[in-house]
């Protein structure tokens, strides 16, 4: 596949700006009437209650969203069939058709503790008609097939071992967290292979040592996760695992790569068996084997070049200069999308700390930003942010490894080590007249509103299966991610990779919700992205709901769908024509109870409460 750029330029003709909103259309509830729009079916196992954090477990910004977000309904092997785990860990296939609601508990999922993992949420992911992986949300993942209409486990396999592991680092048991980014059968029928991404988190130490006569200050961790690749083989047993006595094959588990990101990625899909597509919320993948690329880590005793923080609405960059110099030598020049600094008769400081017209991770108001100079050591910018909320992973937009001292009180020690100073002797240089922004919040003081991750660019990236690396990547600025598409059972037999389609993603467009779809350039070998369809109003809308949990469109361009944690779910249907003022809106409401998970089919909502599963008849609405 030959290098490109994937194109997420939104078609104006797919646009509509006669679009006034949406117009409320009421919801007949349940109350036992055949013929109303929504039907409960009481589940018929354990209730679906997802397991407690354990205690003392310590989770990134990432980790908490992934975790608020995480849907505990699966789509199933065939369409109108999905998968719930109950409290019990029992795993449990629900056939949905014109007759009701049928479940079929089909594997129970070996209880165990691990001391490389923490407990984790278990998963499930229907690889063809006849396949299902399983994932214990520890380490453990089991392959179940279905022969004459019984489902058995055919194998499992272990993840995550010899992994560098989060936590604590003066814990005796530091452990990490799996996360399942996606899974694939590939490979003709007789010849299976599982092609599966999970990552977890690692910590990276940003502090710059103390020299070995002082006291080692405060580690400052900085979160960083690792994609791994693993091939699974169906065809070579390795031994068994023991539970209670039942033996289960083990299967042969193979490292093939791994990456290093700054956030969970939001998509993780397979195109074939060569390559697969990686979206990344604020940022690019980071390549690299088991560590991060030579040079972008810190080294002991050799100080960054410079520390920075962020809040919602600005970046805070402190560089400490290696000799003194007065603001006349200093050109500081920011513009909307870039720094340029330079130093006159400063030689110290013109090699390390020069740039060049660097551009910023994302764009600034440069009229109100500005930059200081105290006791003739210590530059400071501070920068304003464009785009408030919006959160930088880097400071500029090729990663240099200096990252973000996220505690603000941390930052705070830095600045006042690497400055030293007294009220006295500050020149402070404004551009264009604006004020300094305020930087006494830190960049982890976030609301219960911040943990949605909304205005978060994702970059999206074809890699090789094989090395990982990229041979197709779209732009930094793209589109910001507002939500996946709802997942679609798979295909029910394996076509060794050729034409797969991939599930669509919607993103922003000012207040719009854009579609874009990832499909095959056959003649250019490579990926094309296209626009193909248009939620109009849905970034806006979105952006006043605070409770939102879960948020998907429809593949087919029929609806969006909003679901609160608790309550409400909402329902935006398709305009019916392109230039149509208004389109129609639904709200159910499920009383008090959490919502747990929600998938779509075939014009049904299905929504997966504690003691329930409710089936919403979109024909009805």
């Amino acid at each position: 596949m030959e290098y490109s750029l994937l194109n997420l330029k939104p078609n104006t003709l797919l646009l509509n700006p006669h679009f006034d909103g949406y117009k409320l259309w009421l919801v007949d509830s349940d109350g036992g009437d055949k013929g109303a729009a929504v039907q409960s079916y009481p589940l018929a196992s354990a209730d679906a209650d997802p397991r407690k954090l354990a205690t003392g477990a310590h989770l990134s910004f990432d980790e908490m969203h992934a975790r608020i977000h995480y849907n505990h309904l699966f789509v199933g092997p065939t369409d109108g069939s999905f998968i719930y785990i109950d409290s019990e860990n029992s795993v449990n296939l629900v056939d949905i058709n014109s007759q009701g609601v049928r479940t079929l508990a089909i594997f129970d999922i070996p209880q165990k503790k691990s001391q490389y993992a923490l407990d984790g949420y278990p998963g499930a992911y229907s690889l063809d008609e006849d396949t299902i992986l399983i994932f214990d949300g520890l380490s453990s993942a089991y392959v179940l097939r279905r022969q004459n209409g019984l489902w058995t486990a055919l194998g499992a396999f272990e993840i995550g071992f010899g992994s560098v592991v989060a936590g604590p680092s003066d814990s005796a048991d530091r452990r990490n967290m799996n996360y399942i980014l996606g899974a694939a059968l590939v490979g003709e029928s007789n010849q299976p292979v599982i092609h599966l991404h999970f990552c977890y988190r690692i910590d990276r130490d940003i502090r710059c040592k103390e020299p070995a006569a002082t006291t080692a200050s405060t580690k400052i961790l900085q979160p960083v996760f690792c994609i791994r690749a693993v091939k699974v083989d169906l065809r070579i047993l390795v031994g068994s695992l023991d539970d209670d006595g039942d033996a289960i094959p083990q299967l042969f588990a193979l490292d093939v790569h791994s990456l290093h990101s700054h956030a969970i990625p939001v998509y993780c899909e397979y195109l074939g068996s060569n390559h697969f597509v990686l979206g990344v919320r604020d940022g690019v993948a980071l390549d690299g084997t088991e560590a991060p690329p030579q040079g972008t880590m810190p080294v002991a005793g050799v100080p960054e070049p410079y520390y920075w923080t962020q809040t919602d609405s600005g970046v805070t960059v402190c560089i400490q200069l290696p000799s003194s110099v007065s603001a006349d030598q200093i050109s500081c020049s920011l513009t909307r999308v870039s720094l340029t600094l330079e130093f006159n008769n400063a030689p110290d400081c013109e090699a390390k700390y020069s740039f060049n017209n660097t551009a910023f991770h994302s764009h600034i108001m440069a009229d109100e930003s500005v930059w200081t100079l105290e006791n003739g050591r210590l530059l400071t910018l501070y920068l304003q942010k464009a785009r408030e909320g919006v959160r930088w992973t880097t400071v500029f937009s090729t990663d240099d490894g200096v990252l973000e001292t996220m505690d603000s009180s941390e930052f705070a020690v830095i600045r006042e080590r690497l400055e030293k100073y007294t009220s006295e002797n500050i020149d402070m240089r404004k551009l264009g007249g604006g004020l300094p922004i305020q930087s006494g919040a830190g960049a982890m003081d976030q609301d219960d509103d911040d943990l949605e991750g909304e205005d978060s660019s994702v970059v999206f990236s074809v890699r090789n299966w094989t090395t990982g690396q990229a041979d197709a990547s779209s732009a930094a600025e793209s589109p910001d991610w507002l939500c996946p598409s709802f997942p679609r059972a798979p295909a029910s037999s394996r076509n060794g990779g050729q034409g797969w389609a991939l599930p669509p993603v919607c993103l922003k467009f000012d207040v719009d919700g854009v579609v874009f779809a990832f499909k095959p350039d056959e003649a250019r070998a490579s990926l094309e992205a296209q626009h193909i369809g248009t939620f109009a109003a849905l970034s806006y809308i979105q952006g006043s709901k605070r409770e939102k949990r879960f948020m998907f469109v429809d593949a087919d361009m029929s609806v969006a769908v909003l679901a609160e944690t608790r309550r409400r779910v909402y329902i935006y249907h398709q305009a019916k024509s392109d230039n149509a003022a208004n389109a129609v809106q639904n709200i159910v409401d499920f009383g008090d109870s959490e919502l747990l998970g929600i998938q779509y089919t075939g014009k049904t909502l299905v929504v997966l409460c504690s003691s329930s599963l409710y089936l919403v008849d979109l024909n009805k609405c």
